[in-house]
This record gives C-alpha cells, structure tokens and sequence, in this order.
C-alpha cells in the first residue's frame, strides 16, 4: 500500500490542503520548532530528542500524531502515513515511529555520524481518497532533532592491502591520532610507501581488534568519492597512483567519515653524513616538501649524503664541483670534497641534484629589540644542547634570525616553525632574555625564547668514579634545579663548568644520600656507595640528594605489560644493555620496576613518560643511555 500511495503523490498534478497555511510541498515553509503543529482538525506533537544511541530497538518514535478528519462527505482517510526529511520520504507508523536503521542511514547520509544534535526539517502526510480524488493532506513544518548512533572508533587501524599482499596481521602501516580521545580528536594519519611506478593501491583499515581476525570491522569504500565506511560495509579503497609520488600521507577523519591520500614526493628529511662523525653519525637536512633540504651542520673533512637514517640505499655521492657546490649522482661516485672544519649553512635540491655549502661566520638575531634593525646580536654554539645561543637585555619589539650578517639567508613564521624569508617574530615585554635557535634538529627550524634567570644552563658531577678527571652532566630545568644519572663510586663534587673548577660546591651537612652544599669550600660530598644513581641537584636552595637506581628494564606488549625484562649496566661503556628475540611490538623502559622513572618517546630523545617505542620481531641489542650528552637515547643493533 505505502508502494502505492509513494506513487500516487508523483501522478497528482494538484494537491488541497485541509489548512490555509498549506504551501506546495516540493518547497515548504521553514518554521521555529514549536511543540506541536497543525494537521488539519489532527495534530503532530514532537518528542523532543532523539539520541540514537540510546535506542535498540526497531523502531523509533519520532513524533506523536492525532489522525485529521474529513468534514466532505464520502472522503476516507488513509492508515498509511509518510515522514519527509529533506527530499526524501519513509515509511511512518500511526503510533510515530519509523524504522531506527532509516533515520541513523539518513543522518550518515546528510550530516555524517558525528554525535551531535541535527535539528532536520519534517512534515508528517497522509491522505483522503473518495474513490476518484485523493487529496494529500500535509503537516506543517516542523523540526525532528536527533543524536546519531556514533560508531566504536579504536585507537589503531592498520593498513591491509596491495602493499603489503593483504595480510591483516601485518602492523607496518599504523594508523592514528594523537593518543587523546578519538572523539574528540578524531583525525588518523599515516603515511605509506606509493607503489612500484606509480600504480595504484588498493586496501582498506584492519581496527587494531580485528588484526588476524575476520574483515567485519574494516573501514572500506563509501558510496562516494572521498567518503569510506565502516563494517566493511563497501568494497576496497582505491589510491590513484601518482607517478611522482614517493609517499601518500593518509588522512581519515572518523566521524565525517572522509579519507584523502595526499602524494609527498620528497622525504621530510635526508641525511648528511661524513668524516665528521668517523662515518657513524648522520646529521638531518629538513625539507620544504619541494626536493629542497637545509641544514647548519659542523663538517671536517669529505661526506656524503643519504635518504634514509639506519642504511646507506640510495645513497648521494659527487657528480661534478668541489667542497663548497657541485652537482650530485645516485649511480655511485667519490665522496664530496673535503672542507675544513667548521660550521656550514648546507643545502642541497634533490630536484635539480645540487649541493652547496656556505661557510658560517656567523648567525646572528637583528631587529628592532635591540633598538634598531642596524645591528646584529651574534649568537654562540651550545654544544650541550646543539644550537645557536644568545643571552641578551631585549626591548620589546620585532626580529629575525640570519646568516652572515646577510639578508639572502635569514630566518622567521613562528617561534615553532622558522622558514626563509619568514614574518618578522615578535617579543612582548623588555627584559633579559635566553634565545636559542635550532638548525640541526630532526624537527623544522625553531627557536625558544625565555626570561634569563641567571642560574647556569648546566651544571657538572665531577668525582672518584672518574678518577676526578671525567665531569658528568646534569641537564638544567632553567629554574636552578638540575638532574642527569650516572654510576657513582666514591666522593664526589658538583662544579658549574666542564673545564675548570671555578665556583664549585662541597658538602656542608647531611647524609650519604642527601645534603646541604657550599660554595665556600668544604669536604667532598661522601661516598653513597658504588652503584648507579639518579643525581638530583638545587643550585637555588643550594642542596642535593641521590635516589639509587637497583635496575632498568624493558616493558611492554611482548610480557603483556606486567613484567620486566632486565638490563645489565656495562660501566666501562656507560649504558645499560640486554641482547634478546623476546622484545616485539610496543615496549618502554622504566627503572626500580616501577613508573616512577620511565622513558619513550623516539629512539634518539627519550623522555620521562614518553610515548610507547615499536619494533618488529627480531633478536635486538638495546643499549640505553641516559644523560648521555645531555639526553637519554636507545641504540638498537639487529643481531
């Protein structure tokens, strides 16, 4: 019957109305939501909101409706009534309810499955037939306001696809946001390798609880372009290979339902390595996204460049030039020239193949913070903290960052993300300030401005550990307090500076753990017993103590989280290690066996409570050293 009476309002060429407010139903009236509208001599009553979420069963009441009747003779009214939202029309019971599935599909449809209130335009029709005529009797317009069911959003899907021979146990390709609730932050992102000479890629998401598992809860195509599904609701989904694509960073936004594959066909970063570092130490170049890399990097001697960090593949060498220029050739070739040891502004276009190196003399902060854009405040390198340091009494005002007192290298934007020719940075009130700019980083060029309080960045351990020639580390917090962890054995003694003694502290009162200092001469602080300690100093209330490290060890997804697998400290190479086949997978360290202390993060710059590390199945050595050089990193050598 509801076939029919569908097909009856596309053949009726003129419809009555049983109100004088009835307009033509292909263009109706938009009214407030009022809590009850007119339907003839009937009415229809809202419910007020619909959370879908709530709802399991069938059917959902959607309003309430008291039948019209006919004042002409010979008229019947239809039990069938129809629900318009929008343009389309389904089904409605005389009780006011509809079938849930339709008005969830209509939603996704319209406003996607975002949980949150939509307010849709609605009107309730029936009809009154006397055998010849039927006339179409139509609500007025009302508002029907409904929460959609949200779907289970996890918090890792991974790539299953043509890359990767479709098998959805393979956890290469993880998607995600950034750890915080995907319903608030609900935008994935990954990036994967194009395919061999630009072919296209098909694939859909496997939910990290669907790994080795069937497909049911895959993320698949949508019925449009740009749109997916969920529970594996569609077919594949399809990147259109890109010929000049080295990459596609993945974008899923999860409640729009939306996904795009953007092409990037230059890495973030290449690597410069040489006889700098004895071969062993690749330095970062970050790119611009157009085959373009820069770096200020310290260079003795001849180098080369690379595409990847942990391997030599694909590997630049020299084409034609010399130390400072030249053109570059992946086919195999000489180092580049040697230069003298130095600092030098290095660039290099993967595009055009060229090099160029530009020999600093200085870098340097210019602008009106110093009173005028006519001098230049020269920066000096921390060798602790690699980068270009300035401390200096600044007015409020603008600046700029440049290379040799020259504009054609010069740096701005923001204090998180300096590019050439940048806008001009800002600083907010006069005063002292620390300025340090960072070129050499495996991150965009950025700088970090603080008040200068006057204590030192850094502070040292120096003792019979070390025979009292070694001075250790201990990283400053920049309000007095410092921190770093070593093997202790012996007394011992803090100093502000590596190479000399001046102003060094000594032992006033307290214990073998934890005491008050001078400055003005004293004893040594005592021996706490040989053993690795975490070294804790307050410049500023002139005190230290020592908490005892009795192990570190590896945790994570390979012992389920709940136990640890232990590492051995090597004193004479200063880090603690282990050599297994049973770490896999997510995995953190942590000290005493306990979350106290724990570091993650990237394997280079660990840090307290840092996001989980990764790794495939393999036999790994891990060697973790902490403070070394000021920061905490793990290397990992496959066995």
């Amino acid at each position: 019957m509801i076939k029919k009476i569908l097909s009856l309002i596309a053949l009726v060429a003129s419809v009555a109305a049983c109100t004088d407010d009835y307009k033509d139903w292909l263009n109706p009236q938009v009214v407030p939501q009022p809590e009850q509208v007119s339907f003839g001599n009937g009415s229809v009553t809202t419910v007020g909101v619909i959370d879908l979420n709530s709802i399991t069963d069938e059917r959902v009441k959607v309003c309430s409706i008291t039948p019209p009747t006919s004042t002409d003779a010979g008229y019947k009214l239809s039990s069938e009534y129809v629900l318009t939202l929008g343009e389309e029309m389904f089904e409605i019971g005389a009780d006011g309810t509809m079938a849930t599935a339709d008005l969830q599909a209509y939603i996704e449809k319209i406003y996607t499955c975002n949980p949150i209130q939509r307010d849709i335009e609605a009107t309730v029709s029936t009809w009154l037939d006397n055998g010849t005529t039927t006339v179409k009797v139509i609500s007025d317009m009302f508002h029907l306001s409904a929460i959609p069911q949200a779907p289970v959003i996890e918090m890792a899907y991974y790539l299953t696809g043509s890359i990767n021979g479709w098998d959805n146990t393979d956890t290469t390709y993880k998607m995600t946001n950034d750890g915080t609730d995907p319903y608030v932050n609900p935008v994935f992102k990954v990036r994967i390798p194009a395919a061999e000479n630009g072919g296209n890629i098909e694939f859909k998401m496997t939910p990290e609880s669907g790994l080795g598992g069937d497909w049911s809860g895959c993320l698949s195509a949508g019925d449009e372009d740009g749109k997916f599904a969920y529970k594996n609701a569609g077919g594949n989904l399809v990147i259109v290979g890109d010929p000049d694509a080295l990459y596609y960073d993945l974008t899923f936004h999860m409640l729009d339902q939306t996904w795009t594959a953007t092409p990037v066909g230059f890495n973030d970063y290449i690597y410069e390595i040489g006889n700098e570092s004895g071969w062993s130490e690749p330095h970062p170049l970050h790119g611009n996204g157009l085959g373009q890399y820069s770096a200020v990097i310290y260079l003795n001697g001849e180098f080369k460049f690379k595409p990847n960090k942990d391997n030599w593949e694909g590997d630049w060498e020299k084409a034609s030039g010399d130390a400072y220029s030249g053109t570059l050739t992946a086919d195999g070739g000489p180092n580049i020239d040697a230069l003298p040891a130095g600092f030098y502004y290095v660039q290099v276009d993967l595009k055009e193949m060229t090099y160029k190196n530009t020999p600093v003399t200085s870098i340097s902060i210019i602008g009106s913070v110093r009173g005028s854009w006519d001098t230049d405040i020269d920066m000096t390198y921390n060798e602790i903290m690699n980068c270009w340091e300035a401390r200096e009494t600044l007015k409020a005002g603008e600046f700029k960052f440049r290379l040799n007192h020259d504009w054609s290298v010069n740096w701005g934007g923001t204090f998180d993300d300096l590019v050439q020719d940048g806008a001009n940075l800002q600083l907010a009130a006069d005063g002292p300030y620390v300025i340090r700019l960072f070129l050499s980083d495996e991150t965009p060029a950025r700088c970090t401005v603080k008040e200068d309080n006057g204590y030192p960045d850094n502070f040292y351990e120096i003792g019979n550990e070390g025979g009292w020639s070694t001075s250790h580390l201990l990283l400053g917090d920049g309000n007095g307090k410092y921190q770093g962890y070593y093997w202790l054995d012996g007394e011992f003694k803090f100093k502000p500076n590596k190479d000399n003694w001046d102003n060094d502290l000594e032992y006033v009162s307290g214990n073998t753990i934890s005491g008050s200092l001078t400055d003005g001469g004293g004893p040594n602080c005592p021996d706490p017993g040989a053993g690795f300690y975490q070294i804790n100093l307050d410049f500023a209330n002139m005190h230290y103590d020592l908490l005892k490290i009795e192990s570190i060890s590896m945790i994570g997804g390979f012992n389920e989280w709940s136990s640890d697998l232990e590492m051995e400290y090597n004193k004479d190479a200063g880090c603690w290690e282990v050599t297994t086949d049973k770490v896999s997978g997510e995995f953190k360290f942590r000290a005493n066996h306990d979350w106290a202390i724990n570091w993650g993060g990237a394997e280079n710059d660990l840090v307290q409570d840092g996001s989980n590390l990764s790794i495939e199945a393999g036999t790994y050595k891990f060697q973790l050293y902490i403070s070394y050089a000021g920061n905490n990193k793990v290397v990992i050598t496959k066995q």
